[in-house]
């Protein structure tokens, strides 16, 4: 067996090591011919129509980015499965080092010691009224080789208890608590059942929660033709969509409690870090939970009796779905090996000129519950075309004013462990430097540009989203955007105009912790579209060359949006933050909560937070007329910049939320039930929903303290 390992892992070495050779070779003939192409014509023609008031420095920028080379790093990445952790997973780290070094970039790798669960053995049997038992494993497709290789782990979750439980089976629609409820009302209870849920509608680990709470005593999770199978349009390999066997895996960690590795929250997983036990974390699940492919999941729930499920709740397997329990029954083994392991993040950096203290940070996880052609190396592909294209420019003389920080995250899937680590390692640091993070997980699974942020943060995407065409309608990005959203023509709408607000950030990728732990300001961006290979084994090279992005164009149009906005972060004098919009949305979101609390039959004064919300706008909306209005040089303008970087800050309580400590950021946080998505003044909004008066009321003057503090910011220093 050691004389297999050995061969295998030295002809491993053989295969990246020729890879990598080709790459560099093609990379440097593609950097010449670009550079070259890049002196006779200074800006990219694609651009004409949107870029004319760009400076020199960005058109050479937008110049840069080629598609060919996205390409190649897509096939290096994806060339085996690379869970974090792994042999092969290291392979992709030193790649990505490689790459920056070769750019002209500094990099290094920064190990962490994380607790990782790896599947040894699962399986599923349906025991009556009779006999099944599910494969756990997907099909092969002629069409694309790499459904062979039979190094792939069979679909698992993470975390899930190591298990062997037999019980009746009940079903539980999407397993949110209104589904209980529901349940409840019917007469059914899950206690020292099984439940089986549907994916959708929350994050995978609220499921097991939830149904942990409810008293199960295991969860099977499957994925339902209606939401990304055949009910949303052809299925692989014919369309991009979810086939009968594919399997959606996922971490099942409370992530929602705190991110990170499980047994150091709040501080740094190193070597000699002090851990907690397995038994004293707040984030491991305590019951057993497998993900199911529709086809695995038909017979057991196509068996289930009882009560016919409410129309809402019927999903579009070929029968009626009914709740249980029974009399299906079903038994449920997992078994994973527990460890502390190592991962490894890369970490580059261009040193700012003027200001190298100041931080600006693009990230994107590397690894990958399979091949992860779209989640996560479609980011990581780009940000290393990112890379090179600011090496050209760094080539022909530019610098940043402030240092641009590359961070490749590992053991992101598993729970947004690698970047929370070194957040946690640099919290001092990056509390008084860093001036904003621009993530990307997902760049490109499709043609329709998002993005999501903090409020302060819009007008200055806007700007980034205009001066880039969209390659499908030879607009803008920004006019294209807007037009999906409510078919309004460009020449009708202002970049910065607060009816086309960006998305919240609530979690689910790396963003998490620089805002919501230490208060940096961050926005997540990529292009979306049909995709129904999420976390399985068809998310792979030949699904992103079919349907994603054949020719590679809107990853190199990411590449120019998420470049565009790390130069102007780095180099303009004065930080593009916008405060007025934030203090207006927040003064939204509170009248929002006051109607909430109305319908809850909450009896809470609002009043002092409609107040201390009033008062934050009106310093921030006098701040920024002062700089409109009046110039700003040396000492002042270093003064505003930090001022700029603190505001945000401001909203972070070192406290902590209520029953989640870990989350800091008063306005943001993912909603404990829902996991992905933003929750507006949390510990309020959830006080709130629980109907808990007094704790209503302690979140509502945290919430107050945290707008006097921002005011006071803008206070101290409105005569720099």
């Amino acid at each position: 067996m050691l004389k297999i390992a050995l061969t295998r892992k030295f002809n491993q070495t053989i295969r990246y090591t020729t890879i990598f050779c080709i790459i560099l070779i093609i990379s440097q003939i593609t950097t010449i011919t670009s550079a070259n192409k890049s002196l006779q014509e200074p800006s990219d023609s694609s651009n004409s129509k949107v870029n004319n008031d760009l400076g020199e420095w960005e058109k050479f920028y937008l110049s840069q980015p080629n598609p060919e080379n996205i390409r190649r790093h897509l096939r290096v990445y994806t060339e085996e499965p690379h869970i974090a952790g792994t042999e092969q997973d290291y392979q992709t780290a030193v790649y990505t080092r490689d790459r920056l070094r070769e750019y002209g970039i500094s990099a290094e790798i920064v190990e962490y010691q994380v607790f990782l669960p790896y599947l040894k053995e699962n399986s599923l049997e349906m025991l009556r009224p009779t006999t099944y038992k599910a494969s756990l494993k997907e099909d092969t497709v002629t069409e694309d080789k790499d459904s062979f290789d039979m190094a792939v782990t069979p679909g698992f979750n993470a975390y899930s208890a190591n298990a062997d439980v037999t019980g009746q089976l009940v079903y539980v629609n999407y397993g949110l608590p209104a589904d209980y409820r529901r349940l409840t009302e019917m007469g059914v209870s899950v206690k020292g059942k099984i439940a089986i849920a549907r994916y959708g509608r929350s994050f995978r680990g609220v499921k097991a929660k939830v149904a942990e709470e409810n008293g199960a005593i295991g969860l099977l999770i499957y994925s339902d033709p209606a939401d990304d199978g055949y009910g949303a349009g052809d299925v692989f390999p014919r369309g991009p969509y979810r086939s009968s066997s594919s399997v959606q895996r996922g971490s099942v960690l409370y992530t929602f409690l705190h991110a990170g590795d499980p047994l150091t929250p709040g501080v740094a997983a190193t070597k000699d870090a002090k851990r907690l036990s397995p038994e004293q974390a707040t984030t491991l699940p305590k019951i057993p939970v497998q993900p199911l492919s529709y086809r695995d999941a038909s017979p057991l729930l196509e068996a289930l009796s009882g009560p016919n499920v409410p129309r809402n709740w019927q999903g579009m397997l070929p029968f009626s779905y009914h709740v249980g329990p029974g009399p299906t029954e079903v038994r449920l083994k997992t078994n994973f090996d527990f460890q502390v392991r190592k991962i490894w993040n890369v970490i580059g950096e261009i040193k700012g000129a003027i200001e190298p203290e100041k931080l600006v940070i693009l990230g994107n996880h590397r690894d990958a519950w399979v091949y992860g052609a779209v989640d996560p190396n479609s980011g990581s592909s780009a940000m290393l075309e990112v890379a090179r294209s600011l090496g050209e420019l760094l080539k022909k003389g530019w610098k940043p004013q402030r240092t641009i920080v590359f961070g490749s995250w590992d053991a992101e899937e598993f729970g947004l462990i690698g970047s929370t680590e070194w957040v946690e390692e640099n919290a001092e640091r990056l509390r008084k430097n860093a001036v904003a993070y621009l993530n990307v997980d997902v760049a490109v699974n499709g043609t329709n540009f998002g993005v999501s942020g903090v409020p302060s943060l819009m007008k200055f995407a806007h700007s980034a989203m205009a001066d880039v065409t969209d390659p499908k309608t030879g607009k803008s990005i920004f006019e294209t955007w807007v037009s999906r959203q409510v078919g309004q023509k460009q020449n009708s709408v202002k970049i910065g105009d607060a009816n086309f607000q960006i998305g919240s950030l609530g979690s689910g990728s790396d963003y998490t912790p620089f805002l919501q732990h230490i208060g940096v300001p961050a926005l997540d961006m990529g292009f979306s579209g049909p995709y129904g290979v999420y976390h399985s084994i068809y998310d792979s090279f030949y699904w992103m060359e079919k349907f994603g992005d054949p020719n590679f164009t809107y990853h190199a149009t990411l590449t120019k949006i998420w470049g565009l906005m790390a130069i102007r972060l780095s180099s303009e004098a004065l930080l593009p933050f916008n405060y007025s919009n934030y203090a207006k949305q927040i003064e939204k979101f509170i009248d929002v909560t006051s109607r909430q609390a109305k319908e809850n039959e909450v009896d809470i004064n609002l009043n002092d937070l409609k107040k201390a919300a009033g008062e934050f706008r009106q310093a921030a909306e006098d701040f920024q007329e002062k700089l409109n209005r009046e110039p700003l040089t040396g000492n002042s303008l270093k003064t505003i910049n930090e001022t700029l970087i603190k505001v945000e800050r401001a909203f972070i309580d070192l406290q902590g939320l209520n029953l989640r400590p870990w989350y800091r950021h008063v306005v943001y946080a993912p909603g404990i039930y829902a996991g992905y998505e933003a929750e507006v003044f949390p510990a309020l909004q959830e006080s709130i929903d629980a109907k808990n008066l007094s704790q209503a009321r302690l979140a509502a003057n945290q919430a107050k303290l945290a707008l006097e503090r921002a005011k006071a910011t803008f206070l101290f220093n409105a005569n720099p």
